[in-house]
């Protein structure tokens, strides 16, 4: 067996639930007080001399220091550059942070003037709740980026709950006759009637769009009726996220869909999901050609005319579907899908879904109608007693997988028989589990110190059959002792600890 590496994806992102990547604030530290300010008697005459004199040379000091730094500046590369050279590296600063052309206006009266000349430094529209309080200055902000980007496709990111229906009526209306170079609109209603504002002046929104995120407060979306968004073809879209968003909002036809996203809410975890029916969102996947797919806090509803309750139900084809993520969705739905759909370039599958893992078993039993996977990404799975036999009877039937990733398993252990199953050869079970694993990934597992994965790679790496684990991560693994992460430094090639 080839025992070099063979990843045709991206292991980094293997158990990096972005869910669970909080940061540990750091402690604040006290100014400490200056003695010298505590006495309440008037300072001496010399000292008021001295602080004087140390006034006026800080002065002259800083003068000095600024006048070192413009010519410094004058004499920088960066001075040399081309205007459209200084503009590209402008525009990708923009697109990381789309703040940052404030900055940039205010470095030199030459940087002024590149950015001026850029159109695409304006495209970024961005309406939050740091302009919610100040409408008049978004407001000519709005204005100012409408005319300096020219015909230049637009970004648009509009909270409007942080506004009242008479601002959001205002700015839709400048927007208005802009929309139809929008390339990304993003909106955060309160309610229907908030979206019912922004459909009647999105009419021109359609012919560029590549990116169309909705987004309704959950309080409110399921007492009122719903607004269909869009009212032109959309050739270009791409990409679809609908955040507590029924289907009925984008009922256009979307030829290009690559991506899709449904979910109930991404901002806080609840314990109500939305619930999407089957059979007119699989109509609306099959008419594209969809890459990815992932679903958050969601579940299928099914109707009396569902072909998937049939003897022998047709199967949904999905033939370039590559990457599918469940978070937070019933075993019931996730079987579903996969016993429904055919998914022959399906590469990687991510799934949370709670000790219920009913759905792998079914990909098991099945094992030829998932040809290309190679990466299972779990969270909150148990491995511990009984739960962990499923597991690995299904893990038999899966030798293809070449990635796996384990994330917050529900009893809070991965245990320490799930590593004596992996480093076991057919003496021992037969034959041996998941023979073409090189990734193996971990995060907030807090039982795993490595050293029960040292005794895994050194019996692979014994074994001519298997082949060599060539990555391995460890994220928010506390007990990670670092003399086995040295240890895995030796024998693996990239061996990462966040």
């Amino acid at each position: 067996m080839d025992r070099s590496p063979s990843f045709n994806y991206d292991p980094d992102g293997i158990a990096s639930w972005e869910d669970l990547n909080t940061r540990i604030p750091e402690p604040e530290n006290d100014p400490a007080t200056d003695i010298r300010s505590v006495d309440p008697r008037p300072l001496p005459p010399e000292v008021v001399e001295i602080d004087k004199n140390i006034a006026e040379l800080e002065s002259q000091l800083a003068a000095l220091k600024h006048k070192r730094e413009r010519l410094l500046g004058d004499h920088a590369p960066i001075s040399r550059l081309p205007p459209e050279i200084l503009c590209r590296i402008f525009e990708l600063g923009v697109d990381e942070y789309s703040d940052l052309i404030l900055t940039i206006n205010l470095v030199s009266r030459h940087w002024r003037d590149v950015a001026l000349a850029c159109p695409v430094l304006w495209t970024y529209i961005v309406l939050d709740m740091e302009w919610g309080w100040r409408m008049p200055a978004f407001l000519r902000k709005l204005r100012a980026h409408l005319q300096r980007s020219q015909g230049a496709k637009l970004h648009v990111d509009l909270d409007l709950c942080q506004v009242d229906d008479i601002a959001a009526q205002t700015v839709m209306t400048e927007l208005r006759p802009h929309l139809a170079r929008c390339f990304s609109f993003l909106v955060f209603v309160p309610n229907w009637a908030r979206m019912h504002i922004v459909r009647e002046n999105a009419t021109e929104l359609g012919p560029a769009l590549e990116s169309l995120y909705l987004r309704i407060d959950y309080s409110q979306a399921e007492v009122e009726d719903p607004v269909c968004m869009l009212t032109q073809p959309c050739p270009r879209l791409v990409q679809l996220k609908l955040e507590h968003a029924p289907l009925d909002c984008v009922n256009v036809a979307l030829p290009a869909l690559r991506q899709v996203l449904l979910c109930r809410d991404l901002s806080c975890h609840s314990s109500i999901k939305i619930g999407f029916p089957f059979k007119a969102l699989m109509s609306r996947l099959t008419a594209s050609s969809l890459l990815c797919f992932e679903m958050c806090s969601a579940v299928f509803n099914l109707d009396a005319a569902e072909d998937t309750l049939c003897a022998s139900p047709n199967l949904y084809e999905l033939p370039d579907l590559e990457q599918a993520s469940f978070s937070d969705v019933d075993s019931a739905s996730i079987s579903l899908f996969l016993d429904s759909t055919s998914l022959p370039n399906l590469l990687a599958l991510s799934v949370h879904s709670g000790d219920d893992i009913h759905w792998i078993t079914r990909v098991s039993l099945f094992p030829q109608r998932f040809p290309s996977l190679r990466v299972l990404d779990l969270r909150n799975i148990n491995l511990t007693g009984a739960g962990l036999s499923p597991f690995m009877r299904a893990l038999h039937q899966l030798p293809q997988l070449t990635g796996l990733g384990l994330t917050s398993p529900s009893t809070g252990l991965i245990g320490s028989r799930f590593f004596e199953m992996l480093a076991a050869g057919p003496e021992t079970i037969g034959e041996w589990i998941l023979p073409r694993l090189e990734a193996l990934c971990f995060q907030a597992c807090p039982d795993v110190s490595g050293h029960d994965l040292l005794g895994v790679v050194t019996a692979r790496r014994a074994a001519a059959q298997v082949s060599n684990l060539s990555y391995v991560k460890f994220s928010q693994c506390y007990n990670v002792d670092p003399q086995a992460v040295e240890r895995l430094e030796s024998l693996v090639h990239t061996v990462r600890v966040r």
